[in-house]
């Protein structure tokens, strides 16, 4: 799967990050060295991190977002914060419509915004906010409500953030683990009490530790707009179990997921989310891929301790993915990807297929997706279906380099027949696939760039 090295010459216009953020910080002292150099990149042989020093093989001027402040349809400030009173790690809490002063420097300071109330905004104007050592594990902005009810209505735009555990999270008052304790298990109950009705306008989170933006358990209609979401330790954009109706557009996703320089993520995790709409966005070499659908085990299930402790009964259903492009991703969507995954050190606690000595599979589920109108460029591996109801439509893979579409799952097909109880029934091969009006490569044929498992060919409807 690895491609030859080969030698880059490093120029500004190739360089994938947005260009007003190539001056601040350890960006400048970085790009100013390589600037005119030629460099072996080893993610030429290896699936390695970019960092700042290769770009995608064609030109990324598609990718330069160099838009600092974003000024459209946000709600007017009633009040102006100078970022000079502001201390290192000092966390502000934002009330009414926050705007932070222009040419605000919150550079190495590592101030944290919270935002718990209803018909709040936080404008930061353009500004950099960068973390610090004892703030690299924090939350940079966190919407959180002060008390177990939902709040709402709320605006984060034109923030750009370096470092820090999170970019920006979206949460509950209390941990999930917290309210299954307490019986609190419905679905519709734990979205009652979460925060929903959020725009995100113009973020920017660069080399977080862990993922970029977390929105958490059953948190519900957030728009996301315009993120650009680089070079995060773990995921890019997770949407957590529960969590509906949200909106990701208009947005970047580059060089997330990769941990001590081995790809360990992808830039989007849909875990037990539903009706979510992920369009218009572009996807360049993310670690695991672009963007994985599945439905979290019951991980740990033997350690109530932990803070996201809860069985997950909803799947990754019915979401919309539409008119992105995907380049240089070994996967770029992957529906069911846990479903032939050996998840042994996860310690499952739902869902059993099959377990063996050394191994542990669980029932995935991820129904009923579309993905549509989406372009491949260079990706390994297009679209990967290990669930039913997929319908996979007007997509170009005419340069996607690798295989367009694969349908099917080796080890449901080899356990399906053993299950009983609430398991029996479970179709070995995948069902109600539906591929139509999608744009191969003329110069293979169809068998080369489809390629679906024999159990899984009857349920596969070619249109």
């Amino acid at each position: 799967m690895f491609k030859k090295c080969k030698k880059l010459c490093i120029t500004p216009s190739a360089y994938p990050y947005p260009s007003y953020l190539l001056h601040h910080g350890r960006f400048n002292i970085l790009f100013s060295v390589l600037i005119g150099a030629c460099v072996t990149t080893l993610s030429g042989c290896e699936r390695l991190p970019r960092s700042p020093i290769s770009a995608p093989a064609t030109s990324n001027n598609e990718l330069i977002i160099n838009k600092p402040v974003v000024a459209t349809d946000l709600p007017k400030s009633t009040q102006q914060l100078a970022c000079e009173q502001l201390q290192a790690g000092q966390v502000v809490t934002i009330t009414g419509h926050t705007v932070l002063a222009p040419q605000c420097d919150l550079t190495g300071k590592g101030v944290q915004f919270v935002l718990d109330s209803s018909d709040t905004s936080l404008n930061c104007n353009g500004a950099i906010l960068s973390s610090n050592a004892a703030t690299d594990s924090k939350s940079a902005i966190t919407i959180r409500p002060r008390a177990d009810k939902a709040i709402k209505d709320i605006t984060v735009a034109n923030c750009h953030i370096q470092g820090y555990g999170h970019a920006l999270h979206i949460r509950q008052k209390t941990n999930p683990n917290s309210r299954y304790s307490k019986g609190l298990t419905n679905p519709d109950s734990n979205r009652a009490l979460a925060p929903h009705d959020i725009r995100v306008i113009n973020v920017t989170s660069n080399g977080s530790k862990n993922s970029g933006i977390f929105v958490g358990d059953h948190v519900h209609h957030v728009s996301f707009d315009q993120l650009q979401v680089v070079r995060s330790g773990t995921v890019g954009l997770y949407l957590e179990f529960g969590s509906q109706h949200n909106t990701i557009q208009n947005s970047v996703f580059v060089d997330n997921g990769f941990r001590s320089f081995k790809p360990n993520r992808e830039a989007i995790a849909v875990d037990s989310s539903a009706f979510n709409t992920i369009q218009n966005n572009k996807f360049v070499h993310n670690g695991a891929g672009s963007i994985h659908l599945y439905r979290n085990c019951f991980e740990h299930a033997n350690d109530p301790s932990r803070s996201n402790y809860f069985k997950r009964t909803e799947s990754a259903s019915d979401n919309i993915i539409e008119g992105n492009t995907f380049r240089d991703e070994p996967v770029a969507v992957w529906v069911a990807s846990r479903q032939s995954r050996n998840l042994k050190g996860f310690e499952c606690g739902a869902y059993p297929l099959a377990k063996t000595a050394f191994a542990s599979y669980h029932i995935d589920s991820a129904k009923h997706n579309l993905i549509k109108d989406n372009t491949f460029i260079q990706v390994e591996s297009g679209i990967i279906i290990e669930d039913d109801g997929t319908q996979i439509s007007g997509n170009d893979f005419s340069q996607v380099g690798g295989v367009a579409i694969k349908v099917g799952s080796e080890i449901r097909e080899r356990y399906a027949s053993d299950q009983k109880g609430e398991q029996a029934g479970l179709h070995a091969g995948i069902q109600h696939t539906v591929i139509h009006s999608n744009v191969f490569d003329a110069t293979q044929s169809r068998d080369d760039q489809v390629r679906i498992s024999k159990a899984s060919q009857q349920g596969t409807q070619f249109k």
